[in-house]
């Protein structure tokens, strides 16, 4: 609700701010995707939607934890993101505590920076519905970022998720450059 009222990132609930023409305001990376892969500088973002925001008789309207039970669609925030591609305008992310992230906060929400959002598609999340992915990278020539790498050589983040960014992405996401494809 801070971000909300400090005009940083304005739904209350949504991960993802923008409309179909201008693109993505900005962005929350908060773990409500399990498909996130997150390196700092650069990570790849699942889209919105693709659950059944009814909830169940057990946990009525429980939007948040609602697990994937159909393909997501090309509208409402992820068109926002898509456009952001044609666009090249800024998107303020912000992270939150729940995401499973060494770059996360350790409590509430923190603004981290301007990001550019390079590239998207369409491919089988780990839940196996369609989802969208879109990469992001940190924009240069701004403060510098509230958290540090790890130092090179620190295995923190699993090589495995690494490369299968990469196969799925064409992008390095170690680097934020483009990889040669298969």
């Amino acid at each position: 609700m801070e971000a909300c009222r400090a005009e940083v990132h304005r739904p209350p609930v949504a991960g993802i701010h923008g409309n179909d023409y201008e693109g993505c305001y900005s962005l929350v990376l908060s773990g409500g995707y399990e498909d996130d892969l997150d390196y700092g500088e650069c990570f790849t973002y699942t889209g919105e939607g693709g659950r059944d925001l009814k909830g169940t008789k057990a946990n009525p309207k429980n939007l948040r934890t609602a697990p994937q039970s159909k393909d997501q669609t090309l509208t409402r925030g992820n068109l926002a993101l898509s456009v952001s591609v044609e666009t090249r305008r800024p998107v303020r992310v912000m992270r939150g505590y729940k995401l499973d992230s060494s770059f996360a906060p350790e409590e509430g929400y923190r603004y981290d920076g301007l990001y550019s959002v390079d590239k998207f598609w369409f491919t089988a999340g780990l839940s196996g519905f369609g989802v969208y992915k879109f990469v992001l990278s940190r924009c240069p020539d701004q403060a510098p970022p509230p958290w540090t790498l790890p130092a090179s050589g620190d295995n923190s983040d699993s090589d495995t998720d690494t490369n299968k960014a990469d196969s799925d992405s064409g992008v390095s996401m170690t680097t934020g450059t483009e990889t040669e494809a298969d």
